[in-house]
């Protein structure tokens, strides 16, 4: 739990420079009222961009304000961040939008449970891991004022959060 916090705080407080470490944060939140999952993605711009470009076969830049960007944004993350409640039964998910912050971008989805509690729940975040070996996500989930902090990389990218 203390490396995953100690990643948090590097990954938020950087400066803005060329990195040489690979990683993104999630942060999970239950919204009771709505049954929802609410998930924001911090990622960096420039590992965003070569993932969505490898994915798509030509160059993409981001830009929150292009209708194409948000289409391989939404298809990108569609395959590689999932949840479940019950093994096998993915979730369905909604992309929000995305913003940018210096050197990273913001991506937001709902997820909706259709549940007032969540027992457990299986998250899959492989963001990114298809370029680097090296690729850390950390995925911070809170559920009534509590947080459970898991840690995905490339060959297990997907773990069960008993909540």
């Amino acid at each position: 739990m203390t490396i995953l916090f100690a990643l948090s705080l590097i990954i938020v407080v950087r400066p803005v420079f060329a990195h040489e470490y690979h990683a993104s944060i999630a942060d999970v939140r239950f919204n009771p009222r709505t049954q929802s999952l609410e998930v924001a993605i911090k990622v960096f711009m420039d590992d965003l961009e070569d993932a969505l470009t490898k994915r798509n076969k030509s160059k993409v830049t981001y830009s929150n304000n292009s209708e194409q960007v948000k289409k391989y944004l939404a298809e990108y993350l569609q395959a590689n961040l999932s949840f479940e409640v019950e093994k096998g039964k993915l979730l369905a998910q909604h992309f929000v939008g995305s913003e940018e912050d210096a050197d990273v971008v913001w991506m937001y989805v709902e997820v909706p449970v259709k549940q007032a509690t969540l027992p457990q729940l299986y998250v899959k975040n492989a963001i990114i891991t298809e370029l680097y070996a090296d690729q850390m996500n950390i995925v911070n989930i809170n559920y009534k004022g509590k947080t459970e902090s898991v840690l995905l990389q490339r060959g297990e990218t997907t773990k069960k959060v008993d909540l």
